[in-house]
């Protein structure tokens, strides 16, 4: 994971992980806790942040309500992967909660995920008061001086843990539209992705992971496969439909003239990109059309995008941020970003991000067109389908 952003910083008074420009994900350490800490310490405390980051708990945490007990859980899971000698003095462990589980006939199982501890956890953080819930932990004093439990649990729902605090900057996450936080996590599974890939093929020992950790993992590389394989699409795009320019270079001589300096040839590709904006569309697809289009742009395209529904709203050159709002929401016709290409972009191809319900296009295009269809938009055997022009690819759930 050494390709993480990193920040010396006194926004925190430990170490965190944090959002970077509402794009990436970053680590902050503060550099006096640092010093503070042996080398086991520091060990434990950067596997600890990576971890959450692994396991997607900074993005989990919006589906939580209860985030201070979701904060507690996260942790739980994760240090169940260190060592106990690598974790500091307040560290949030299971075997904390081992006095109160007979009192709420819970059981706790070793190597569950946060949706797990959050549930059962639940239950015993019901008790009507901090209070009465310390009381019931005080009860308990001949066994925690045998040294078991690490943390004042009776403070934990009200935050008064060191811990928990590094959690804080989470909530930045929270903030932030559905399309930005899908940029932001499509950039920590490329991360994650590319961190397995090593430890599967270059250093072999993959194996060596703790079984619950690794099936936790494979199931998120499986997520993280995504629809389409742009980087194939913008190839088969690029052998008919792309743009040829000539680039002045000093690194190489004319081979034609002798002179300096030479001339090199550059492809790209300019796409016109639509998208669908009428009522039938609704938000959670104008979301996965902005995640896939930062996917198509992330390829090096140069990128135009049109809001219709009957007729462009607006246009505007796409640099890899998300639209707050998008305008239209009426009817649908495909005739005018094709017109709009034709006439004016003239691009070496068209994309159309669409539910796929409204007549077919009647204006010819001049160049070569994709049309991606959301799942709950035609289906492949639709009339509207056959009819419509040029390579058709259905989204999935």
């Amino acid at each position: 994971m050494m390709g993480l952003p990193k920040e010396i910083s006194e926004q925190t008074d430990t170490a965190a992980v944090a959002l970077m420009n509402r794009q990436s994900i970053k680590l902050i350490v503060n550099e006096n806790f640092w010093d503070s800490l042996n080398d086991q310490h520091r060990y434990g405390l950067i596997k600890h942040e990576m971890l959450h980051i692994v396991l997607k708990h900074l993005f989990l945490m919006k589906g939580f309500p209860n985030k201070k007990l979701f904060n507690i859980a996260a942790d739980i899971v994760v240090n169940q992967y260190i060592e106990s000698k690598q974790l500091p003095d307040g560290g949030i462990l299971l075997e904390n909660f081992a006095y109160l589980l007979p009192m709420y006939n819970i059981d706790l199982e070793k190597d569950k995920d946060v949706g797990y501890y959050y549930h059962h956890l639940g239950k015993i953080f019901k008790t009507p008061s901090l209070m009465s819930f310390g009381q019931a932990v005080n009860n308990t004093s001949a066994d925690k001086s045998k040294g078991e439990s690490q943390v004042d649990i009776s403070g934990l729902m009200s935050g008064g843990n060191i811990e928990l605090e590094r959690h804080k900057f989470w909530s930045e996450i929270e903030k932030m539209s559905e399309g930005e936080r899908k940029i932001a996590e499509y950039q920590a599974n490329r991360m994650i992705k590319q961190t397995a890939d090593r430890v599967k093929h270059k250093y072999k020992n993959y194996g060596n992971l703790p079984g619950s950790l690794a099936e936790q993992l494979e199931q998120i590389l499986a997520e993280m496969k995504p629809k389409f394989n742009w980087r194939r699409l913008l190839r088969l795009f690029a052998t008919s439909s792309n743009s040829t320019f000539i680039k002045n270079t000093i690194r190489r001589p004319s081979k034609r003239y002798g002179t300096v300096p030479g001339v090199k040839v550059k492809r790209r590709n300019r796409l016109l990109l639509a998208i669908d904006t009428s009522g039938s569309v609704p938000n959670n697809d104008l979301v996965e059309f902005f995640a896939e289009i930062y996917f198509i742009w992330k390829q090096g395209a140069e990128i135009q995008i049109v809001e219709c529904d009957t007729h462009i709203h607006h246009t505007y050159n796409y640099k890899g941020i998300t639209p707050v709002k998008v305008h239209g929401r009426g009817g649908t016709s495909f005739d005018a970003p094709i017109k709009y290409g034709n006439e004016k972009f003239h691009p070496d191809a068209l994309i159309y991000f669409t539910d796929g319900y409204a007549a077919p296009p009647s204006m010819p295009t001049r160049y070569p067109v994709l049309w991606i269809v959301t799942s709950n938009g035609i289906e492949e055997n639709d009339d509207i389908w056959n009819k419509l022009p040029g390579k058709k690819l259905k989204m999935t759930n």
